[in-house]
């Protein structure tokens, strides 16, 4: 499913870029850029560079380091790096595949300098969304944690796709289309990476016990006493 999710937003960038300009979503942009203000557009500058590809790295080692040391368990750490850069990368993969054009500078008045066939979809919103992915299914452990997570997640994803149509140089399809696209790639790399990778890395190293489809050591054990 996860593949097939991938493919169909893939086509689905194919078919808005063969249909020529969108002159809705241009209109989006264009509006955008007639009522910025100082505070957005610094929220907005500081996401884009805090978001980018060093920032973005910077992140991800923190976040492994601190896991490390927090959990004392490596598997948890491979797994939430595992997640990230596959959420992260999948976004570079659509980028090559789709070649959308960015909007045009000079009509949307562009903040930053971004031009090229790589607009769809946008590889900072895919990068946020791949965080949420991580945090939820390997740092937070209970149901009322996954939950807070979530949400605030979701409003993370939300305002980083908001910037990058604020700044210019994203229409909104690829902001909408790197969740679809980050998603469908970690869906599909949960289960490589649970029966193939970890499996083979043996017991210290395996996926953790809370991901989708992996019951825990304790239904495992009332599962034996039963018998």
């Amino acid at each position: 499913m996860g593949a097939l999710g991938f493919a169909i937003t893939a086509a689905a960038g194919l078919a808005i870029k063969g249909s020529g300009p969108k002159i809705a979503e241009l209109g989006v942009d264009t509006a955008m850029a007639h009522d910025r203000n100082p505070a957005l557009t610094a929220l907005s500058l500081a996401i884009h560079y805090g978001l980018g590809p060093a920032g973005a790295v910077i992140i991800v080692l923190l976040s492994c380091l601190i896991l490390t040391v927090a959990r004392r368990n490596l598997a948890s750490t491979l797994t939430f790096a595992s997640v990230v850069s596959i959420g992260w990368l999948s976004s570079e993969l659509g980028k090559r595949i789709v070649e959308r054009i960015r909007p045009p500078a000079d009509t949307v008045q562009a903040l930053i300098p971004e031009h090229g066939m790589d607009s769809f979809p946008s590889g900072h919103t895919a990068f946020a969304v791949a965080l949420v992915w991580a945090f939820v299914l390997v740092v937070a452990r209970t149901p009322r944690a996954k939950a807070v997570t979530t949400i605030v997640g979701t409003v993370l994803v939300a305002v980083v796709a908001f910037t990058r149509v604020y700044l210019g140089v994203h229409y909104p399809s690829d902001v909408i289309a790197s969740v679809f696209i980050a998603s469908a790639a970690i869906l599909a790399w949960l289960p490589v990476w649970d029966n193939l990778i970890a499996h083979r890395l043996g017991n210290h190293t395996r996926a953790p016990d809370s991901l989708p489809g992996r019951p825990n050591p304790a239904e495992r054990h009332t599962a034996k006493d039963r018998r």
